[in-house]
């Protein structure tokens, strides 16, 4: 089993890499939250008509949303742990090689 050490982690990459899941995820979540306004539209007179809308044009742009939020805070996140890699020396992982 040998050690290593991630000592960089490129952040433009990483935050590509976290919108597309949370984009994905976004997508995967986006039938749910429909299913589950149109049944409070249904127990609720209020939430008929205009405010329904709203609520669908939402939950329709939440995917590109939250892949762009994500995007920035992988860029984020990725910037703070290569400064933190300077003075903590990185994460430590081990591989075993199966072949």
């Amino acid at each position: 089993m040998k050690k290593k050490r991630l000592k960089h982690i490129a952040p433009l990459r990483f935050g590509i890499i976290l919108a597309l899941i949370i984009g994905f995820v976004g997508v995967l979540v986006v039938p749910f939250l429909l299913l589950a306004g149109a049944a409070a539209a249904t127990q609720e007179p209020t939430l008929r008509g205009i405010p329904w809308l709203f609520f669908g044009g939402g939950v329709a742009v939440m995917p590109l949303v939250s892949a762009v939020a994500a995007f920035l805070a992988g860029v984020f996140l990725a910037m703070i742990y290569n400064l933190a890699v300077r003075w903590t020396g990185g994460v430590e992982y081990h591989v075993e090689d199966l072949s």
